[in-house]
């Protein structure tokens, strides 16, 4: 039964896969908004992907494999062209003096594909048990990918053109490392647990509606604050438990 239902979370992971694919085809005709939006929509496919295999059974190594490579195209294909284009098509136009930077440009711009790649596949190798979401060890490629684009359509709906590309590098930069850095990030929690108490699920669900309507409401602006604050609450939190650690340390050598 479980290889018969493993089309419908296969079914997600094409459809990130498709996004992300279309999310470069957009980029590359200079549709720069509609290629965040599908990354953006790819990640909404891959959020689910996985929690629908273990709802119907049908974890595998083929998927686990399958939606780390539709991960590579969405999440670091998609934003390194997007980064590249914009590079070559925007900010070399308006400062035409730069044609020289096209190598240094390039390499920027391989750096999301390059570390999403090295992230995922460190991901599955250190891999125990599936069927098992804990935290992650450095952050996940979708966070990084949906702070860049997020990053991209702040600066289209703020001041109707990238203005800070200086800050679009630093960030695309940041997320890149963090990527492969061994800060634990929290993993997304499912959404319904069995048994779960009535009213913090509720609870869920009102903050979802809430979240949902703040953004339509403030367009997407919202969501680079947003990621802007999981990115950097793993750096804090993990400064805070280095700092917690060499504190209990010192104590205890003093005992």
């Amino acid at each position: 039964m479980g290889r018969k239902l493993a089309i419908f979370p296969n079914s997600l992971t094409i459809g990130n896969m498709f996004f992300g694919f279309w999310s470069v085809i957009s980029s590359v005709n200079g549709e720069y908004l509609w290629a965040c939006y599908f990354v953006l929509l790819g990640g909404v496919c891959d959020a689910f992907d996985g929690k629908v295999a273990r709802l119907v059974k049908s974890t595998s190594d083929f998927g686990i494999e399958f939606d780390s490579l539709a991960d590579v195209v969405t999440f670091g294909v998609a934003p390194s062209v997007l980064m590249y284009m914009l590079y070559k098509n925007v900010y070399i136009e308006k400062y035409p003096g730069l044609e020289d930077l096209g190598h240094l440009i390039l390499i920027f711009s391989f750096f999301p594909l390059l570390f999403a790649s090295i992230r995922l596949a460190r991901f599955n190798a250190e891999l125990v048990d599936p069927t098992v979401k804990g935290a992650f060890s450095g952050l996940p490629s979708p966070a990084a990918a949906l702070t860049i684009v997020s990053f991209v359509l702040f600066e289209l709906e703020q001041y109707g053109q990238i203005k800070h590309f200086r800050w679009l590098t630093i960030t695309s930069v940041a997320v890149s490392y963090l990527m492969i850095s061994r800060i634990i990030y929290p993993g997304f929690p499912i959404m319904f647990r069995k048994g779960e108490n009535f009213i913090i699920r509720n609870m869920k669900i009102l903050s979802v509606v809430v979240f949902v309507l703040l953004i339509v409401k403030l367009k997407m602006s919202m969501l680079f604050p947003v990621m802007s604050v999981f990115v950097v609450s793993g750096i804090a939190v993990s400064i805070i438990q280095m700092t917690k650690k060499e504190v209990d340390e010192e104590i205890n050598g003093e005992s």
